[in-house]
């Protein structure tokens, strides 16, 4: 027990490290101004119950944290910066936390609980935009909801069970891409039948009608103009959610600048590859038939139809748009290097997991997509 703590710690003390290491100026100075924010302004002039109600009417949905932190941020302007990045940082942590101390049913092992903690901290995914806010704590918290997913709740204490769903309620109401997993927990209840699982949709639906009665009721001034398509879209979605997370910005940028190929030509390469990557593993899927796999890709289908549909941008979906989807993907091949039997197959997952560490880790501060972020330049 005492070596398993003192591993905790150091392990834990090593996250800290790496995430001051990559912007220590953050926590020195800060660097995004909650103070620009219109959550913010309307604390300012609002009681604290009445800012834990406040929707952003363009975008019309709840958002618990950013409502919290920028209400505690009014009551310290000069530090207010600093505030949302200390809390950021919080938030990481209990994230981490909960990861590594909890029982999943995928990330059964430490060694399992350790990479998805790396993966989240610094693959690809995981742009330089979302780094240490609450503004964009949402994608965190829906991060955190998909793990909630695979809680084993085998021989779980009842005060563990009501934890956990307090968590599932908090992470719904803090993040619009939480709510949007309620219909995957009434998917595993159908598998499972159970009535813990039956109480976990409970939970997770709660969100998610407050956030659809808030989105009906904020309809008319919400972006509802975002919902548009056209072929960059497709282009910028198969590069950002299929591509990125494994071989991150710097090596399609590389190849693309070597080879020297025009657009038409990266439209086709990108179809062709989404149709090859789609056909391949609907195959492994349809052999397998895991129910672990069939969530995890249920919740890809599910969280990359919702992202494409509701981008801010017309021919765009990366960014922070990609962040959850990228997650749940390099998860999928977790799940498929745990259990394909062929070895060339577990080599090819266990490849493109390590790509995606590797890419990551490059990219986290000295390659960075986003330099002007992680070097505390504004303007």
């Amino acid at each position: 027990m005492a070596k398993n703590n003192f591993f905790f710690l150091l392990f834990f003390l090593l996250l800290i490290f790496l995430i001051v290491f990559r912007t220590p100026c953050f926590f020195l100075e800060g660097y995004w101004d909650i103070r620009l924010d219109s959550f913010y302004e309307y604390s300012l002039s609002n009681s604290f119950f009445k800012s834990l109600l406040y929707i952003y009417d363009y975008g019309g949905y709840v958002e618990l944290i950013r409502n919290i932190v920028s209400k505690l941020a009014t009551y310290f302007p000069s530090v207010a910066q600093l505030i949302d990045i200390y809390f950021s940082l919080l938030i990481y942590l209990l994230i981490f936390s909960y990861i590594y101390l909890s029982k999943s049913i995928i990330f059964n092992e430490k060694k399992y609980k350790i990479l998805i903690i790396f993966l989240i901290l610094f693959s690809p995914p995981m742009t330089p935009e979302i780094w240490l806010t609450v503004v964009h704590a949402k994608s965190y918290f829906g991060i955190l909801t998909f793990i909630l997913l695979f809680q084993d709740f085998k021989n779980l204490e009842n005060y563990k069970k009501i934890t956990y769903r307090f968590i599932l309620i908090f992470s719904g109401l803090s993040s619009i891409y939480a709510s949007v997993f309620a219909p995957i927990f009434f998917l595993k209840f159908i598998f499972e039948k159970n009535k813990d699982s039956f109480y976990n949709f409970l939970c997770s639906l709660l969100p998610l009608v407050i956030n659809l009665f808030t989105f009906i009721r904020f309809f008319s001034n919400a972006s509802v103009d975002r919902i548009a398509f056209d072929i960059d879209k497709v282009v910028s979605f198969s590069y950002s959610i299929l591509i990125r997370p494994f071989f991150g910005s710097s090596v399609p940028k590389f190849f693309h600048s070597k080879l020297n190929i025009d657009n038409i030509e990266s439209i086709i390469i990108a179809l062709s590859l989404i149709i090859i990557i789609c056909m391949f593993f609907a195959y492994k899927i349809y052999k397998k038939k895991d129910k672990i796999i069939t969530l995890i890709v249920a919740s890809f289908l599910l969280q990359s139809s919702f992202v494409f549909i509701g981008s801010l941008y017309s021919n765009f979906v990366g960014g922070r748009y990609a962040v959850i989807p990228g997650i749940i993907l390099l998860t999928l091949f977790i799940r498929f290097f745990q259990t394909e039997q062929n070895y060339l197959f577990r080599y090819l997952f266990a490849f493109l997991i390590l790509m995606s560490l590797t890419t990551g880790l490059l990219e986290f501060k000295y390659f960075t997509p986003e330099p002007n972020i992680i070097r505390c330049i504004t303007g």
